[in-house]
């Protein structure tokens, strides 16, 4: 026995030290480091420090102040990482970490609360002050005296129907159909509702593309189909840019000349006519790999044309920008220089269906920069079916203003299976399963992912931009995440709890976006302040905050405009138990109303939360490995080890026992 006990001793041993070696090993490949110098640094003291680490510099991104190293000594990445943390002269300094796309190539397959009012989170297009009224088998003069007392007036009878076309005499629409449905006489009472065909595009493959559907871009494409001007940077595999589907809409750098072997229009790069290939350092950002190609297809995929598929935009300029590789993968510091290609080179939207690694100090400050420069950052929340909240998915979980996080959507309008959520941290899901979408070789194929629901909310982005071209960053970004159909699969999925819908970011009504959605809370002091962003193709004429205390008579409140575009409202304290209902209503210019959708917390302890714990959910030793296959191996050798150690130690206390 006590031989067999010393095998099983010596095979955790070698799985342990295994393990420790494989991590020792794959941090030596990494070989490249990003630092980040103080400012204030002299280069002297910066090449004498690198000098004295062994590190060649490969290349800078001014734009940040980075530096990318190449380690030539014998210290590891986490040994320089180390000293360099212990220098006074460093800001900070990272490793170049793997990140890989979020797709799945493989097909994968609530109850509504009492509310104020029947309310939709968005009044759809209507005519300015008219309503139409059905009222009950009534006498001529019970009808007169209900339109008196709600002071509206006969435009047109519809005897068959006993239906009025009415005029509302100045008053809001919606005011004007609460009033009439609270006299019992009247059946129903609705807007004048403004219907307009639906373009459909004559592509062959259209039938297949639900995701284009269910966000309503046909009756968006009666309104905008697009506009070359806009660029949208697609930071991928590189993208099939002669593809029969994407080759009209490909973005050409006319400053430059083709094949000529000169930076023509000084930008750091030779011939880059169509956009730079970062991880193989040439200017033919080409897919091999098809997931750029696709996510491309949904953005801009040319509409109209009889062939193949059509994007959310029919025309649009898309900029191959190349980072990952054929594998699918790609590193930090190539990471970051497509970001700051893009944003210097005229892109006003950077898709990205990607993400991995840890923190980054220095990616976040490559979408700052974006940030800065007015530059919309749409990133997928991930496809590991977990908690953004409470495990962040970068890029997607960076607190950067400009940043939109995708979930993925299902044709059912149920949220994916394999998708990431965050009540705080994702915004809005988009279609991401069963995806059809261009591939390399003039091909078409179905995948499935979020990579496959962020260029849904990039083409969005670009198609507002083509209708409003003054419009802001962050303005668009309003429009995207308050233009949502709120469905209950996603309520608690995401912040906006909706789904993209792109024709009601295109709508003249006012736009109501990132209401503060309460939770409970033990506080009866108050006040409790409701924010919002609410915009409008026009003026913002009137915003308000509606609540109602525990079934007591609803009260409202004039909102007050704290700065461009927002506003905020306060609700007072209440008594412990008091459920609060509230909603944030705006009218624009135009008379046109907007209601958000209905808020309820209470003022009660919140839910206990769970923690993460050791033995259920995450592995009790996790090796921070880059490559995803190897941390499997060795994170899986560790853990059994670690697991089988007590089990080996009692059963080698037991034998000493009976001898």
């Amino acid at each position: 026995m006590f031989g067999k006990m010393k095998v099983v001793l010596l095979i955790l041993t070698v799985g342990l030290v295994s393990a420790f070696w494989l991590t020792a090993a794959t941090n030596e490949r990494a070989g490249k480091v990003l630092i980040k110098f103080n400012e204030d640094v002299s280069l002297e003291k910066i090449n004498s420090f690198t000098k004295e680490l062994g590190l060649v510099k490969v290349k800078t991104f001014d734009e940040i102040n980075v530096q990318v190293f190449r380690i030539s000594s014998d210290y590891s990445v986490e040994e320089v990482i180390k000293l360099c943390s212990n220098a006074s002269i460093v800001k900070y300094a990272e490793p170049s970490a793997e990140v890989r796309a979020f797709s799945n190539e493989a097909s994968l397959e609530a109850s509504n609360p009492e509310t104020v009012v029947a309310a939709q989170a968005q009044l759809a297009e209507h005519r300015s002050g008219e309503v139409i009224v059905k009222f009950k088998n009534i006498a001529t003069e019970e009808v007169a005296r209900t339109l008196s007392n709600v002071g509206i007036t006969i435009l047109e009878q519809f005897d068959n129907l006993g239906v009025y076309h009415c005029d509302t005499g100045g008053k809001d629409v919606s005011q004007a159909i609460k009033e009439c449905e609270a006299d019992p006489n009247v059946v129903y009472a609705e807007p004048n509702y403004i219907y307009r065909r639906f373009v459909e595009p004559n592509d062959p493959q259209f039938s297949q593309l639900y995701g284009m559907t269910i966000t309503d871009s046909p009756a968006a494409w009666d309104i905008q189909t697009g506009d070359r001007a806009i660029i949208v940077g697609v930071i991928d595999t590189g993208v099939d840019w002669d593809h029969e589907d994407l080759e009209d809409n490909i973005w050409t750098n006319t400053a430059e000349i083709p094949n000529n072997n000169t930076d023509d229009d000084g930008n750091g790069f030779v011939d880059d006519v169509r956009g730079w290939d970062f991880a193989n350092n040439d200017n033919n950002p080409d897919d091999d790999n098809d997931h750029g190609s696709h996510v491309s297809g949904t953005i801009g995929a040319v509409g109209n044309n009889g062939v193949g598929v059509v994007g959310v935009n029919w025309q649009v300029s898309i900029m191959p920008l190349k980072f990952l590789g054929g594998d699918g993968s790609g590193s930090l510091d190539d990471a970051l220089g497509c970001i700051i290609y893009g944003v210097n080179n005229g892109a006003k939207v950077l898709s990205n269906s990607w993400g991995g690694g840890g923190f980054s100090q220095s990616l976040e400050d490559a979408i700052q920069f974006a940030n800065d420069n007015g530059v919309l950052f749409v990133a997928a929340a991930g496809n590991a079916s977990q908690d953004n909240d409470n495990f962040p998915s970068y890029p997607a979980s960076y607190e950067v203003p400009n940043v939109i996080s995708v979930a993925a959507s299902t044709s059912s309008d149920n949220l994916a299976s394999f998708s990431n959520t965050g009540r705080n941290t994702v915004h809005l899901a988009a279609p991401g399963q069963d995806i059809r979408s261009t591939t390399r070789g003039n091909t078409y194929s179905t995948f499935s992912g979020t990579s496959m629901s962020t260029p849904h909310v990039s083409g969005a982005a670009a198609l507002i931009w083509a209708q409003f071209p003054g419009l802001s960053m962050a303005q668009i970004k309003t429009r995207i995440l308050g233009g949502v159909d709120r469905v209950a699969s996603f309520s608690d999925a995401t912040s906006t709890g909706g789904r993209l819908n792109v024709n009601n970011s295109l709508s003249t009504n006012p736009i109501i976006a990132n209401t503060t959605r309460l939770q409970n809370r033990p506080d009866d002091a108050g006040p409790y302040v409701i924010e919002a962003d609410i915009l409008d193709d026009g003026s913002i004429q009137s915003a308000s905050l509606t609540y109602q205390v525990s079934g007591q008579e609803a009260v409202t409140v004039a909102m007050t405009s704290t700065s461009a575009d927002h506003y905020s409202g306060n609700i007072p304290g209440q008594s412990l138990g008091s459920t609060i209902i509230y909603f944030v209503a705006a009218t624009d210019n135009d008379g046109n109303e907007t209601r958000d959708s209905d808020n309820t917390f209470s003022i009660a302890d919140p839910p206990p939360t769970q923690p993460p714990s050791c033995g259920f959910g995450r592995p009790a030793i996790d090796f921070d490995i880059q490559n995803q296959s190897l941390k499997t191996t060795v994170n899986a050798a560790a853990n059994l080890s670690f697991f089988l150690l007590p089990l080996a130690a009692i059963g080698f206390y037991s034998k000493r026992k009976k001898k």
